[in-house]
């Protein structure tokens, strides 16, 4: 025979509780601190921003501010970030990879957007001579 004790219920309870609360007591020690506050601007521009995954925007959102406590944040360097603008050619056809290469290393071309707003868009001017005479 078994017997229901009306405890455990409340036992399970108290225990999500504190687990709860253990997870979100860094949150609470960083509160008004910069990172508590890049988070809370980082969380608003989630569901400030037209055409975004919210959830994905949110879950990025706290995996930055979880590595800000630890001080895990670091920024690219120079190298990186240069095969990163390089890769973003990658997937072009072969006739369109070169100018490519141009755009994202010309240190002329112009910048507008941002990843906040959805984007980036680079522009230069690319100088193609006209062909030969007869050809």
């Amino acid at each position: 025979m078994r017997r229901h004790h009306p405890i455990l219920p409340h036992t399970a309870l108290l225990a999500a509780g504190l687990g709860y609360a253990a997870l979100f007591a860094p949150a609470a020690q960083a509160a008004g601190t910069p990172s508590q506050s890049q988070y809370q601007q980082d969380v608003a521009r989630c569901h400030n921003t037209p055409g975004i995954d919210v959830q994905a925007c949110l879950k990025e959102a706290g995996a930055a501010a979880q590595a800000a406590t630890r001080d895990a944040l670091t920024q690219p360097s120079p190298q990186v970030e240069a095969r990163n603008r390089n890769q973003r050619c990658d997937s072009l056809p072969e006739h369109q990879r070169q100018d490519c290469m141009i755009l994202m290393n010309d240190a002329n071309a112009q910048t507008r957007g941002s990843v906040e707003s959805g984007g980036t868009l680079r522009e230069t001017t690319i100088t193609i001579p006209a062909p030969a005479a007869g050809s």
